[in-house]
């Protein structure tokens, strides 16, 4: 314990010699606050029992901070102060505590939070993610600051502007904290401050960056791509220096339409073709679901940039060839997504549905289904939710180690919880092989990469998941016609410079083509694929 103290001290005096003003302290779930808490502190001396004894080692360890960096810097905690737990720290306790740290003098913030975070499911109320309640904890925040009179921050799902605002102006916090919003967007301050609020790029609540980082990835922005690649990445587009270019957009999901924000921006003429009524492409089919569909804001805001810079969706257009041609681009980029595939069966594939026939309504779960999901993303997940929710009796078979790999903890607690309530089977390491009818019912047949058993599942309704596949006729029906015939440069889309490959010289405009109209990825990759292509034209 002394060590630890010492570290804590040591700690505290690099960053100071590193030139911060402070430095914050981790109490919830951490070290420190497992002192505090009945659940954690099992010790069976003077550690334990009276707050007294709980608080001994956080206050050895202020001690020793302030002996080693002086008054002067900033020593703050980001603590909590209700565990929302049965045999967890409780709110009247939490306030004591957080009066008795503020009495001492030896800190400068309180920065609250509520909860737990032992597990994915607990963690999702601590950081919740979207579908749940914005700002569920900054009434408890304004307790505590009412309670101590001293400065206190909090960070929990305010992602927009006009609940921070509240937030402040109503007196229950001094600092507002916007993480995830501002991985969104990281100019939210400037743009308030130059009256621009309406272009803050959103906080749609994906969670996406969580997920990954909670993995050991880069904290990345489902729609925001240039944010954890600023080397290479731009959030503010610089109109092109040297003549401008028509571009021709075909399809105006998040790839389509982030390829038109970027290329307006560079000044080229953009025109966008829609063969539906509407834009946005799988997101639609995705928000149907109420506890996603915070998700069309990815397209609405791409909407209200489109409109600002004048570009112009041509709806119910399915382009072909020669619309394109009569545009005389010198770009055309291809963002027609794609449609479900099916995974490869023995036999039965007019014996199954897509996860999309599901999602869309087109399909009405039957009374017993079988969800085949060999893509762990979330069209699976969300068929399968819908199916439960609905009130079907549903076994998911994947072939993963675990289901959903490609779903991060707090996304995955979200499905998890539906999947329990509902008696939800999961079996993993299998594949559904075949179907077949069976009377007047489909029977599965189940088998599995590790051996050669099988096994019969007999339900009402097979459902599969096997991501998508490319719409990509268009594409290379203008191949030909292309300067590039279609080609990427793909050193130079790494280098950043722009696309220059000749394969035709009678060719009067270069061919691309991005997001699931190349193979099936997710949200993030699409408008990534486009912001890398289009910054350099």
């Amino acid at each position: 314990m002394d060590r630890i103290v010492a570290d804590y001290a040591a700690a505290a005096q690099r960053m100071q010699a590193a030139g911060l003003d402070g430095i914050e302290l981790e109490c919830y779930g951490h070290l420190l606050d497992q002192f505090w808490s009945p659940a954690t502190n099992r010790r069976e001396d003077d550690y334990n029992g009276s707050l007294d004894n709980r608080l001994r080692f956080i206050f050895r360890v202020l001690d020793a901070i302030r002996a080693a960096v002086g008054a002067d810097f900033i020593v703050g905690l980001r603590l909590v102060t209700d565990e929302d737990w049965e045999k967890g720290l409780s709110r009247e306790e939490g306030i004591e505590i957080a009066q008795r740290l503020v009495a001492s003098g030896q800190i400068d913030f309180l920065n609250v939070i509520r909860g737990h975070i032992d597990s994915d499911a607990a963690l999702r109320y601590v950081i919740p993610v979207q579908g749940m309640r914005s700002a569920p904890h900054l009434d408890l925040a304004g307790e505590l600051r009412e309670a101590t009179k001293f400065p206190v921050f909090h960070a929990a799902r305010i992602n927009d502007v006009a609940t921070a605002r509240h937030a402040i102006a109503s007196g229950k916090l001094d600092m507002v904290g916007m993480t995830r919003a501002h991985l969104a967007d990281p100019h939210i301050a400037r743009k308030v401050a130059e009256g621009r609020e309406e272009e803050i790029r959103p906080c749609v609540g994906a969670t996406y960056c969580l997920d990954r980082i909670y993995e050991g990835h880069g904290a990345l922005c489902i729609h925001n791509p240039a944010t954890g690649r600023e080397a290479t990445m731009p959030h503010v587009i610089a109109r092109r220096e040297g003549p401008q270019r028509k571009v021709v957009i075909v399809g105006a999901g998040p790839a389509g339409l982030e390829a038109a924000r970027v290329s307006a921006l560079r000044g080229h003429d953009v025109v966008m073709f829609e063969a539906a009524d509407q834009a946005g492409g799988q997101i639609r089919l995705l928000t149907r679901s109420k506890r996603r569909s915070e998700l069309i804001g990815i397209v609405d805001w791409r909407l209200e940039r489109l409109a600002d810079l004048g570009v112009q969706i041509h709806y119910n257009r399915y382009a072909e060839p020669d619309d394109v041609l009569a545009e005389t681009p010198g770009v055309v980029l291809i963002a027609t997504g794609g449609l479900p595939q099916s995974p490869a069966l023995e036999a039965g594939d007019d014996l199954v549905v897509s996860s999309w026939d599901i999602l869309s309504g087109e399909t009405k779960p039957a009374e017993e289904v079988l969800l085949y999901d060999d893509n762990g993303a979330h069209p699976g997940m969300q068929a399968a939710e819908a199916i439960a929710e609905d009130g079907s009796s549903l076994e998911l078979v994947t072939p993963e180690r675990f289901f959903a790999p490609e779903i991060g903890g707090l996304n995955h607690a979200a499905y998890a919880e539906v999947f329990h309530a509902k008696g939800v089977r999961v079996t993993i390491n299998s594949r559904v092989l075949g179907v077949q009818r069976q009377a007047n019912r489909l029977a599965a047949v189940i088998g599995s990469d590790y051996h050669d058993r099988r096994e019969e599942r007999i339900v009402d309704q097979v459902v599969v998941e096997h991501g998508t596949l490319p719409l990509d006729e268009l594409y290379f029906a203008l191949k030909p016609s292309s300067s590039n015939l279609g080609a990427c440069d793909y050193d130079a889309l790494r280098e950043g410079r722009p696309q220059s490959l000749t394969e035709n010289p009678d060719g009067e405009f270069q061919l691309f083509r991005i997001g699931d109209a190349v193979s099936s990825r997710n949200i993030h990759a699409a408008i990534y694929d486009a912001l890398r292509l289009c910054k350099d034209f």
